[in-house]
């Protein structure tokens, strides 16, 4: 065989792979999804691997934890995939079907309540700095015979310093001394219920649009968990 031939063949060879690989490699990363129901709009994060067999491995992280996907496929720009949670002893499954284009997923999921729609962003570079934290939570206080859910926002001053601001069922709350270092979110919280004022320090660690954390005062420890609803733009800095 020529060596004209050899290099033909070679050409050709990586010109009917190239679509397979980029097809391939068109569902693996990390998502960032919205997900619309009538009633409301969840969030949560995706994250679609391959092992060392070929096979494609993911996770779901949203509110109420982490939990497996299954039955993972991606062919011709569409992507399927079981995403099953456990909700009061009662395992749930959620079947997703999709289509990726430009770094987008868009489709449609069928679970146990009903039908609902669903986009997805693949990530690039990790947030950094205030761009990590800045934006508004909705938070889940585990009390002793329930749980709350409460807003906070995180937002960031022209100096650079941070700011928040609670607002929950009984009104607003003051927040002070917001840092973010390191992954990890700390404040306190103030509030009052008629002439009494309490006063809780909050502790929690940040992994992309989700937060895990915890809230102490004089009355115990009670565990949060949050997932960020919308970001907003830091505010530029004074020269």
């Amino acid at each position: 065989m020529s060596k004209k031939a050899v290099v033909a063949g070679v050409v050709l060879a990586i010109v009917m792979l190239a679509p397979v690989v980029i097809a391939a490699e068109g569902a693996v990363g990390e998502w960032e999804f919205k997900r619309q129901r009538p009633a409301r709009t969840s969030t949560a994060t995706m994250t679609i691997k391959k092992n060392a067999e070929g096979e494609y491995e993911g996770t779901w992280s949203a509110r109420w934890g982490e939990s497996a996907l299954s039955d993972i496929t991606f062919e011709d720009g569409k992507v399927k995939f079981v995403q099953t949670s456990s909700f009061s002893g009662q395992e749930m499954k959620t079947t997703y079907e999709g289509t990726v284009k430009s770094g987008k997923i868009t489709g449609k999921g069928q679970g146990r309540w009903g039908e609902f729609t669903f986009e997805g962003t693949l990530q690039g570079e990790a947030k950094t700095g205030a761009d990590a934290i800045v934006g508004e939570w909705q938070m889940s206080v585990m009390m002793p015979e329930r749980e709350i859910v409460e807003k906070l926002t995180i937002t960031e001053n022209a100096d650079g310093t941070l700011a928040g601001k609670w607002e929950g069922q009984r009104g607003e709350s003051a927040i002070s001394d917001v840092k973010f270092e390191a992954g990890k979110l700390t404040f306190t919280l103030t509030s009052r219920f008629g002439d009494r004022e309490f006063t809780s320090k909050f502790e929690g660690t940040v992994e992309g649009d989700n937060m895990k954390g915890v809230f102490r005062s004089e009355r115990g420890e009670r565990e949060a968990n949050a997932t960020r609803v919308t970001s907003a733009k830091p505010k530029e800095k004074k020269p």
